[in-house]
């Protein structure tokens, strides 16, 4: 794994332009092939540098034309001889479905006996999906292609553009994404289905939205009350942030066998098909609500502006907590998420003491200062990166006070030495 220096290193030498990738799901559930073609500049020509890469197997790397020497290849990284300013790297690799967390997953016997492949990555994941620079300042947008058996429909985070003849083999590809970094990529296969839906956001524009699953969550997905949910959030963050959604579609998929309660990346929301039978000490609705609002709120908080420093990400979770949960207390009738006894009963709850020190800012600024920074925030370093230092900057210039000295205290992960920030109420 590449260490923190060389990924400063590489963030002030390269501009990726595009990612292209190809994936092939048709060979097995041991190994799948993938094809990257990656457009980059260099801005010292001559200068080397590596690409993250951990496949099984290496077909064939080549850079401008001329095939690497593949016996310079260490664990995780492909080295890069001295690069010309505009550069084309082209690598067809081998690589295994994923036994732990990161990576490609292969699930078979998903409830209805049917085998279904999703991606879940974080920084540093997606080498074990495809050749990258796997850094959150290289983003980039992709173009994707997947090659599926019979009977399956894929997804990834751009819209499909085309695809084979219904249930049958061949090939999907997507429209190009906006620029994301690799671990915000996405790519999700298998004998899915569900409706489909138009949106209405950012005034008179109509968002694409399905609502997806496998043949035995199919039947108790009510895709009707997560329309009508996504009717009033979606249009709640983009009218209290003042940024519309960043992306041209929305797909919500549930499956099986997924490590995690949920994900978000850019255009997709993929969720464990646990979640429609929520435990039953708390409100159905309120349950699956929370989960479907902090996803989305990740479209935003999350994904078009990232925190820049891993030290910084749990921002990432405090503010889509802190969205979903204004935005829940405001547009359900009765709904308290806050409460102390209803927080404790939420999928979030987690993610809930971070939180809490949003929270209480708002009584220091006011609740209209706190969303208005952060929308100022999203607004400036959209498809980009930010730190908690330009998150206090926004706040402060939307409530015309110094909150430097706020920050540096409550601004503070709820595992470190200090006690966590209760929300003003909060017992």
């Amino acid at each position: 794994m590449p260490s923190a220096v060389d990924d400063r290193g590489r963030s002030a030498l390269l501009r990726v332009t595009a990612y292209d990738v190809t994936l092939d799901l048709t060979r097995g559930a041991e190994r799948f092939w993938s094809r990257t073609e990656v457009r980059f500049q260099c801005r010292q020509a001559g200068a080397a540098t590596f690409a993250d890469l951990d496949a099984a197997s290496i077909h064939q790397a080549a850079l401008n034309g001329a095939d690497l020497d593949l016996a310079q290849d260490r664990r995780g990284r492909l080295e890069l001889p001295p690069l010309a300013g505009e550069n084309v790297l082209v690598v067809d690799a081998a690589f295994a479905y994923a036994s732990a967390a990161e990576g490609l997953h292969y699930v078979t016997g998903a409830g209805d006996g049917s085998a279904c492949v999703y991606s879940k990555v974080t920084p540093h994941g997606a080498p074990g999906i495809y050749c990258c620079f796997d850094e959150q300042d290289l983003r980039a947008p992709f173009t994707v292609t997947i090659r599926a058996p019979g009977g399956w429909s894929c997804l990834a985070n751009g819209p499909v553009v085309s695809h084979p003849p219904k249930g049958g083999p061949g090939i999907w590809r997507f429209a190009p994404t906006s620029p994301i970094p690799p671990w915000l990529s996405s790519f999700c296969a298998g004998p899915y289905g569900g409706p489909a839906f138009l949106c209405e956001h950012a005034g008179d524009h109509l968002l694409p939205v399905t609502v997806q699953g496998g043949p035995a969550v199919a039947t108790v997905v009510e895709a009707e009350q997560i329309l009508d949910l996504l009717r009033q959030v979606l249009p709640y963050y983009e009218r209290t942030l003042g940024v519309p959604y960043p992306y041209e579609k929305l797909d919500l998929l549930f499956v099986s066998g997924l490590s995690s309660l949920a994900y978000s990346v850019p255009g997709l929301i993929v969720l464990q098909d646990q979640v429609l039978s929520e435990p039953e000490h708390t409100s159905a609705d309120l349950y699956l609500a929370t989960v479907i609002a902090h996803e989305l709120a990740h479209a935003w908080a999350g994904g078009l502006v990232v925190m820049r420093s891993r030290e910084d990400r749990w921002l990432d979770e405090a503010l889509a907590t802190y969205l979903s949960r204004t935005a829940l207390a405001e547009i359900l009738p009765g709904a308290t998420p806050w409460a102390a006894s209803t927080s404790a009963a939420l999928p979030d709850y987690g993610y809930a003491s971070n939180a809490a020190a949003i929270k209480q800012l708002e009584g220091l600024i006011g609740r209209q200062a706190v969303i208005a920074g952060l929308g100022a925030l999203l607004r400036r370093h959209a498809h980009g990166s930010a730190s908690k230092d330009d998150l206090a900057r926004a706040w402060s210039r939307a409530s015309s006070q110094d909150l430097r000295q706020w920050a540096a205290t409550a601004l503070i992960p709820a595992d470190s030495e200090n006690e966590p920030v209760q929300p003003e109420g909060s017992p």
